[in-house]
């Protein structure tokens, strides 16, 4: 189960009252938004300096609640293309340093 102080960010950065009944689903996505980070970074805990951008993924998935497995999506004629991991965020991470013996290969994506 995902940090206690981890919901309380979300719910601060979602901006919006939660709805009644989704904290076991925003858990949810905090953990997978943890092992994400764990399984780019080849490390065991996810750093505290990376706890932000757990719950900005956590809140990108939660946003895309509907939508999972779409890359693209186009109504009406509004197009909206999804992004599992933002380049910025992605930056991030690749230039986090990983736990010694970690192999990363860069693949430029």
């Amino acid at each position: 189960m995902a940090d206690h102080r981890l919901y309380e960010r979300f719910a601060a950065r979602f901006g919006e009252d939660i709805p009644e009944g989704r904290e076991g689903y925003i858990n949810s996505l905090l953990c997978e938004a943890e092992d994400k980070i764990l399984d780019i970074t080849g490390r065991s805990e996810v750093p505290a300096q990376l706890d932000s951008l757990v719950v900005k993924l956590a809140v990108i998935a939660y946003n895309k609640t509907g939508s999972e497995g779409e890359s693209s999506r186009s109504e009406g004629g509004i197009s909206r293309a999804f992004d599992d991991l933002p380049k910025d965020d992605k930056a991030r991470l690749v230039n986090y340093p990983r736990k010694v013996g970690t192999v990363y290969a860069n693949n430029g994506s």
